[in-house]
């Protein structure tokens, strides 16, 4: 395996050479014998900041793969007492050694089934970052997390979390899924209440700090507390996104509905899901106090903007609408996003769709504002 110096962050690691791994001059990171993805950069920027604003006294990096996330918590936040990288493979595990040494980081490297290891290990922080679906390590990683510490976790299964495979996404999330105009928002909420019900069999409650989409990902970190009333609660907050193809109404709430109460047709359901807040909002902004000390990052304007943007819409726990969606069903142009965030007044753009907004204002008022800007 021939290696390469690459720089992210205040790290620089040693990856295999994708040249040798290309087929027909493309290369995907599962083809190398050690996997590292330059697209999930951005990933590991959010999550650094994140973990700067946490601070945990032990981290655990269940997947670690070169290592490269764990030995950037340990170089660009206040060091953790303890940090264990980990990896199954045996040829990952040495690299790690070897980046860990390169980079003066003080890791206890194992080489486990990260199952094994986290049932048997307890953290502040730990991070789960698979390739596809987390769902396989979400109860051990609730377990492995102490009372009031956190959790992350990485989806890249897009298609059964976005309702394209429906029984992908009942096998791996138990939940019913079918693709809805808001589907990016829909992943990220499937996602968040299997691991609320999984936490709940454990009665351990979670509690979302961050949780957003990007590229071809999720990304969520949440907080962990003890206590079966705790578990109960959290519980509350799932519940079911219907939405009608007829008219385009929308629904969220505790309890399905099957049919549409605007024209009787049949409704498309996702959930169980998560229905609270996706955004602990002084999370956020001490998040991005924490990014104006690290200029040095190459995604530094993106991130600004990004987290910016989080905030913004934070304020908006409703499901986003999808303006092209709405404006079809009304068989009318679809007005500019500016001119529909004026009209409704309290509205944002949103990080999950580039043609969705963030409101206070229910499905009727959006529909009058698209109806009256078209009137003009």
């Amino acid at each position: 395996m021939r290696l390469v110096e690459i720089s992210e962050g205040k790290a620089k690691i040693l990856v295999p050479d994708q040249r040798e791994y290309e087929r027909e001059g493309k290369f995907d990171p599962a083809w190398a014998p050690v996997f590292y993805n330059t697209r999930m950069v951005f990933n590991r920027d959010i999550s650094v900041l994140a973990v700067s604003v946490i601070s945990p006294k032990n981290i655990v990096d269940a997947l670690s793969a070169t290592g490269i996330r764990g030995i950037r918590y340990y170089l660009e936040t206040t060091p953790p007492q303890t940090l264990v990288l980990n990896d199954l493979d045996k040829g990952a595990v040495e690299l790690i050694k070897a980046n860990s040494e390169r980079n003066g980081v003080n890791a206890l490297v194992t080489n486990r089934d990260a199952n094994s290891l986290l049932f048997e290990t307890s953290a502040d922080y730990v991070d789960v970052d698979p390739f596809g679906t987390p769902s396989p390590f979400i109860l051990s990683s609730i377990k492995a997390t102490r009372n009031n510490g956190h959790v992350a976790y990485t989806a890249t299964d897009l298609s059964p979390l976005e309702g394209k495979a429906k029984m992908s996404c009942k096998r791996k999330y138990d939940a019913e899924n079918s693709k809805l105009s808001f589907s990016k928002e829909v992943g990220v909420r499937v996602l968040i209440g299997k691991i609320a019900r999984e936490a709940a069999i454990l009665e351990k409650a979670v509690i979302p700090e961050i949780a957003f989409y990007k590229d071809y990902y999720y990304r969520v970190i949440l907080k962990v507390k003890r206590g079966a009333k705790r578990a109960d609660e959290c519980l509350n907050n799932l519940g079911f996104y219907s939405e009608c193809n007829n008219c385009g109404f929308s629904y969220e709430g505790k309890e399905r509905i099957d049919r549409c109460p605007k024209c009787g047709s049949p409704m498309k359901t996702a959930g169980p899901l998560w229905l609270g807040n996706l955004y602990n909002m002084d999370f956020l902004t001490r998040m991005k106090e924490e990014l104006k000390t690290r200029s040095y990052l190459q995604n530094f304007s993106k991130l600004d903007y990004f987290i910016s943007l989080l905030i913004k819409e934070g304020k908006y726990n409703q499901h986003y609408f999808n303006l092209e969606f709405l404006s079809s069903k009304l068989r009318l142009n679809i007005p500019p996003k500016r001119k529909i965030l004026e009209c409704l007044g309290d509205a944002s753009e949103t990080h999950f769709d580039p043609k969705g907004i963030k409101t206070s204002k229910n499905f009727q008022e959006t529909l009058s504002c698209i109806k009256g800007l078209n009137d003009r």
